[in-house]
């Protein structure tokens, strides 16, 4: 054996072995960092917690792939639209994963729960929460030929807005099925948003309950008639399901305690779940209508994923 071909042979182990330790000191610290959580954890098992914590943060020794943008055509706007991408760090077209759908807020596009840090927060999910691993869509609202809705009318951006559940079941879904091995059905489809994403999640989720069966609204905009909301058409009469589906596996409620954007519109969707007993989680936490609850709402949104 050769000096060179030793001198590689050893690097390699050294940076092995480096990697170890990297990973076992990191996991030390995320595990003391998980038994604080326990401390303020609810009988859902929901963490309160909205200090930047480790899930949104890359941890040395591990991979986190790139997101990326696909393109599909769709037959609502007979344009081709954009949906941004996040894989798991080992994807292989050999197996195949559930499908996680992530709606932005007014304002945003498909690359905002990405600045959001969506896509390092469910690969930490993998990586320490033991949540499978999971295809993330994120999904653009802006529904029109432009696929921008910036200096537009309210109700136009409103009228946008409001397609993006047809979109998604009709175009960017098949798209998908088609495109990336994925499991289907309800027991392997979620769908998620915040703000306006909230208002379209619910409706998505109670237009197609056949399709989805894990739910999560984070501070949701107007969904159901609310006239202190007048602004704002609601989306749906009534939160109701048909009579072949009971329930969903899950759906999740969240919200900051001091939001003035969207007022008590969460409580009063938590409120029309009791009276119509469907079963549900809802939490509020510290904060307003910001990033901060909206990160703590997918962590815990995701641990409670396809299991």
């Amino acid at each position: 054996m050769t000096k060179i071909s030793c001198g590689i042979i050893i690097g390699a182990l050294i940076l092995g072995l480096g990697i170890s330790i990297n990973r076992q000191s990191v996991n030390s610290k995320i595990n003391d960092e998980k038994s604080e959580y326990l401390s303020v954890t609810n009988e859902d098992g929901i963490v309160l917690e909205t200090d930047d914590p480790y899930f949104i943060e890359k941890q040395e020794g591990y991979e986190y792939p790139e997101p990326f943008t696909i393109t599909y055509h769709s037959s609502i706007t007979n344009t081709d639209r954009h949906a941004m991408i996040f894989l798991p760090a080992d994807f292989s077209e050999d197996k195949e994963y559930p499908v996680l759908y992530l709606l932005h807020g007014l304002g945003g596009s498909h690359r905002t729960w990405h600045n959001k840090s969506a896509d390092v927060i469910m690969q930490n999910m993998y990586y320490f929460e033991d949540v499978p691993e999971v295809i993330v869509v994120c999904a653009n609202s802006d529904v029109n030929e432009e696929e921008d809705t910036e200096d537009l009318p309210f109700n136009e951006i409103l009228a946008a807005y409001d397609l993006t559940g047809k979109d998604l079941v009709e175009n960017l879904m098949p798209y998908i099925n088609s495109h990336y091995p994925v499991k289907e059905g309800r027991d392997n489809t979620a769908i998620a948003g915040n703000s306006m994403g909230g208002r379209n999640t619910l409706y998505t989720a109670f237009t197609y309950p056949e399709l989805f069966g894990y739910v999560g609204a984070f501070s949701s905009a107007v969904v159901v008639p609310d006239s202190k909301y007048y602004r704002m058409t609601p989306i749906l009469d009534d939160l109701s399901l048909p009579d072949n589906i009971e329930s969903f596996n899950l759906i999740m409620l969240a919200v900051g305690k001091s939001d003035d954007v969207c007022g008590d519109i969460t409580y009063k969707l938590h409120d029309i779940l009791i009276d119509k007993g469907i079963e549900h989680i809802f939490y509020d936490t510290e904060g307003g209508h910001q990033n901060t609850v909206w990160q703590n709402a997918l962590y815990n949104f995701s641990k409670k994923l396809f299991k």
